[in-house]
């Protein structure tokens, strides 16, 4: 009998601790991987580099910049540069919004850490007709 009850300890404890591929629930009730929200992620990234582009403008005064991403500290990870006349500000506002959080939420559901560094603001110049981080 002891044998038994040690066996099914031991099975218990194995199911437990088996190796898992982050697999959560969203409130939709369906299955989330760290892998999707990752892969999730990148597109979005990619969205954003398309809206952006080559930041294309008429002068220094066309430059802005704005924050990516979502340390689990706070803040930004980076800054990316773009052209106010050649980007729509309204969509690039909506889904850098979008991605920040997307990440702040991933963040906290995967228990992601950071040195809680800032990155600098960049300094806009305005080269050969781009808006660029110098």
């Amino acid at each position: 009998m002891p044998y038994l009850i040690a066996a099914a300890w031991i099975a218990v404890s194995l199911v437990a601790c088996g190796d898992s591929d982050s697999v959560v629930g969203d409130n939709n009730g369906d299955q989330r991987t760290e892998e999707g929200d990752r892969a999730q992620l990148a597109e979005m990234r990619r969205e954003i580099n398309a809206l952006v582009g080559d930041a294309a403008g008429a002068s220094i005064e066309d430059c802005r910049y704005s924050g990516l991403g979502s340390k689990p500290c706070g803040g930004p990870w980076e800054f990316i540069v773009y052209s106010a006349s050649s980007t729509d500000s309204t969509a690039l506002a909506e889904k850098l919004t979008a991605y920040n959080a997307f990440e702040a939420e991933m963040n906290e559901l995967y228990g992601y850490a950071s040195d809680c560094s800032l990155p600098n603001e960049p300094v806009l110049a305005y080269r050969d007709g781009r808006c660029v981080a110098e």
